[in-house]
């Protein structure tokens, strides 16, 4: 279990309260949460997170105030264009900083604004929702926005967590080390920030936030007239920051600190980092025109979606209709992979579950399940669940208190010993075209096939999202191929008490008040219905639990063929320039196509319109196209 969360976790703290004549920080009990004068103390840096007497003022001063953020966010709200404010924080610590920001922004606004601000803050140690909440309390900060911001505070997990707190207001939350966050994120080569809150423990205390390598990243991500502000006037900072391109000023400090420092960017010629597979989501591309999109399943129907959403005009062509082929299953049910490692495959499914999560959050109706049970199977034995169940419930806030953790189900005549984990099941066609409900008749060209390039002329983005036949388009050259394998659910004439879905070495679940068991696994392209795959589904449920079904209790079969990759991981991403046509590839998701369908949908969809992928680099190469 190696640096499993990569080095995330949550923030150790003790709640102190200050003693004036001792001049020091004594231990607090909870009698004492209502004297405004509690902060929380982080004992592996020996410091506090904010002033308990003046934090909203220390805040203010130095980093609203020292940004000169009320003029600069008034004459944005005034832009007749939409745009974007975009601010980065080193620390995000209790979220003060970004509670005081959005407040600003919404005071400000007009009623006709059309202008987002987006805040990124970096954190290594996220505080529990708990105590943030008696943070908010005893700072006087409770609103709206806390209130958005604690019931989506994700959990201590690695990786890029967006949290959309109003229509005009969005939060980054890069849960890594500050290197490693700087690293890892994958911004387009034109994008830069207006602002910079250099916060977090004294450089000091935490000399790790304060490297070289963030100036370099500040100044590769500035514009002119991009402005920092600091608490610290510490050489460490002061004395690179002019060779970095920044023009700094020392102004009043808050309190007893007598100085603050304040910059603006002027210019600055930098060398840009080494290109990678990752590169090809954010290298520098034209205002996209129309996109054509071939195949309508889940990968398909989830990128018109989101392309629709970021205003490009998107057409979906299929031959077979909306939701013709595998995905077109009573229940599909998606669920995170766990690993003791925490592994690329387990952070990826990891992400693109919050990305399913954050639509079905908007849209609840299509939402059949939002957990799920594991039993001990072939792949995973009760030590490895048991494993799993030490290792995440550590990095989990416990919202869902009996989220990874084990339950004793009764099914049939066995009862079982499951671990809890969160999911989301549908209706895969339902899914489907609540996705597609906002396009345009003249968008959707179904009953279409397309043999020939020449049929996509007009469109100057061309995206390949038609599952297991997708490496087999003529009309393509040498796309990565996939492995066919073929599966079949079945629905009984049957229903159990336990309604929620239940893994084993299949899957039990519920749709319209019937059992839906399987799948099965088969190397094959066949998508006809087999009798006996329904039989095998009915004798492995039969002798797992000891169920009585027979054939007699089958009311339905859904075949379906999912297009796996050779390391398991989709093929999302850029392929081929074709004269002036740019081809992307979107398939490949094997048996996880409800996991990764949003999260690949907003992968291509943002690096198409040049903005910032909701992916980190290292799982940018680990899906690109281009590895194979």
């Amino acid at each position: 279990m190696h640096n499993a969360f990569l080095g995330v976790k949550p923030a150790v703290i003790e709640w102190r309260q200050y003693d004036s004549e001792k001049h020091q920080w004594l231990a607090a009990d909870d009698s004492q949460d209502q004297t405004g004068q509690l902060a929380p103390y982080s004992p592996s840096f020996d410091d506090i997170y904010y002033n308990p007497q003046d934090g909203i003022a220390e805040s203010t001063h130095v980093f609203l105030d020292g940004n000169d953020l009320e003029p600069r966010f008034i004459e944005r709200h005034k832009l007749p264009e939409s745009s974007e404010f975009h601010i980065f924080e080193t620390g995000f610590g209790t979220g003060l900083n970004f509670l005081l920001t959005a407040k600003l922004w919404q005071q400000t606004a007009t009623r006709d604004s059309k202008a987002k601000l987006h805040f990124w803050s970096i954190e290594q140690f996220p505080l529990h929702p708990d105590d943030l909440k008696k943070a908010y309390r005893i700072l006087g900060v409770e609103s709206e926005y806390s209130d958005k911001l604690l019931s989506r505070y994700p959990d201590a997990l690695p990786g890029f967590h967006q949290l959309q707190i109003s229509d005009n207001i969005v939060l980054h939350l890069l849960f890594y080390p500050a290197d490693k966050a700087l690293k890892e994120l994958a911004l387009p080569e034109s994008h830069t920030f207006d602002a910079w809150f250099l916060d977090g423990f004294a450089p000091s205390k935490n000399p790790g936030m304060w490297a070289k390598s963030l100036l370099h990243f500040m100044a590769l991500h500035s514009d002119h007239g991009t402005t920092l502000s600091t608490f610290t006037v510490a050489a460490a900072l002061r004395k690179p920051l002019p060779h970095y391109g920044f023009n700094i000023e020392k102004r009043p400090g808050f309190g007893r600190k007598r100085e603050m420092l304040t910059a603006k960017f002027s210019e600055k010629e930098l060398s840009t980092p080494k290109p990678t597979l990752a590169t090809d989501y954010i290298v520098a591309r034209p205002k996209p025109n129309k996109v054509a999109i071939i195949g309508a399943g889940l990968a398909g129907c989830s990128l018109a979606h989101e392309l629709h959403q970021q205003h490009v005009e998107v057409h979906l062509f299929d031959e077979h209709g909306i939701c013709g082929g595998a995905s077109n299953m009573p229940s599909l049910v998606a669920l995170p992979v766990l690993s003791t490692d925490h592994n690329a495959y387990s952070q990826l499914t990891f992400h693109g579950f919050r990305s399913l999560k954050a639509y079905i959050d908007k849209h609840p109706e299509l939402a059949q399940s939002y957990f799920a049970h594991q039993l001990s199977n072939k792949k995973y034995s009760q030590h490895h669940l048991e494993q799993y169940q030490e290792v995440y419930a550590k990095q989990n806030w416990h919202r869902e208190k009996s989220w990874f953790q084990f339950q004793t189900l009764q099914v049939a005549e066995q009862s079982v010993q499951a671990l809890k984990l969160p999911a989301i099941q549908v209706n895969g066609k339902q899914f489907c075209q609540h996705l597609v409900k906002d396009l345009g008749q003249q968008q959707l060209h179904l009953n279409t096939k397309i043999d020939h390039l020449s049929q996509l002329a007009e469109f100057d983005h061309i995206v390949i999202t038609s599952g297991y036949q997708s490496s087999s388009f003529s009309c393509f050259d040498n796309l990565p191929q996939i492995a066919p394998m073929r599966g079949q659910l079945t629905t009984l004439k049957a229903k159990h008490s336990h309604t929620t879905p239940i893994n084993h070495d299949g899957h039990i679940a519920h749709y319209n008040g019937r059992l839906v068991i399987g799948a099965t696994f088969e190397n094959s392209s066949d998508d006809s219905i087999r009798r006996e795959n329904s039989l095998k589904n009915i004798e492995q449920v039969n002798r797992r639990f000891g169920f009585h079904f027979t054939e007699k209790d089958i009311a339905a079969e859904h075949p379906g063929v999912r297009a796996t990759s050779y390391d398991r991981f989709p093929f999302c991403g850029y392929f081929n320039q074709i004269g002036h046509q740019t081809l992307w590839l979107n398939y490949g998701f094997g048996a996880r196509g409800l996991c990764f369908s949003m999260l690949c949908a907003e992968v291509i969809a943002n690096a198409i319109n040049q903005r910032p992928s909701p992916l980190p680099k290292t799982l940018l190469s680990r899906i690109s196209p281009l590895r194979v």
